[in-house]
């Protein structure tokens, strides 16, 4: 399961968390879930469909999965939801890096990249578009694993 894939990397990268928030998770809130029966305490978010959400508390990880890419001004949200991440905290984003060939953005791979047909889909990511977040919110990246799952980590 995609999920408990995440959440075995997590456990490795992101030592002694307690409190985790599921940011985006949707109408059925199935990561949240899993991340209770692993013993966190977590709380989910989604402006669709769990909005009057307490966002006021932090949390020692705040995961998004397949969220990212729906965001229309990624940055206003990142320096929204940064706040509520505990200092040495964690961010964890999972989104489908854009398409890179040879090292390099491909428009051609673009063009037929299964991702983009969904409308919704209107931002996309990759490494470089990390380590320019990471740099601009001064987080470090503990994990990338060059596909669709990122981890930062506060400094502060």
């Amino acid at each position: 399961m995609m999920f408990q894939e995440k959440i075995n990397t997590i456990k490795k990268i992101c030592p002694r968390i307690n409190t985790v928030l599921d940011y985006g998770c949707g109408y059925e809130p199935v990561l949240k879930g899993l991340l209770k029966q692993e013993g966190y305490k977590a709380d989910g978010y989604d402006l669709n469909f769990f909005p009057s959400e307490e966002l006021e508390k932090k949390y020692d990880l705040i995961i998004s999965t397949e969220t990212f890419e729906h965001i229309k001004n990624p940055r206003e949200e990142l320096a929204c939801l940064l706040p509520k991440v505990s200092n040495k905290g964690y961010l964890a984003i999972m989104t489908r890096f854009y398409p890179i060939v040879d090292s390099a953005l491909c428009l051609e791979s673009f063009s037929q990249w299964y991702y983009k047909r969904d409308p919704t889909h209107i931002a996309f990511y990759s490494k470089k578009t990390f380590s320019w977040i990471a740099d601009e919110f001064k987080m470090k990246i503990c994990y990338n694993n060059n596909f669709d799952f990122t981890i930062f980590q506060k400094k502060q």
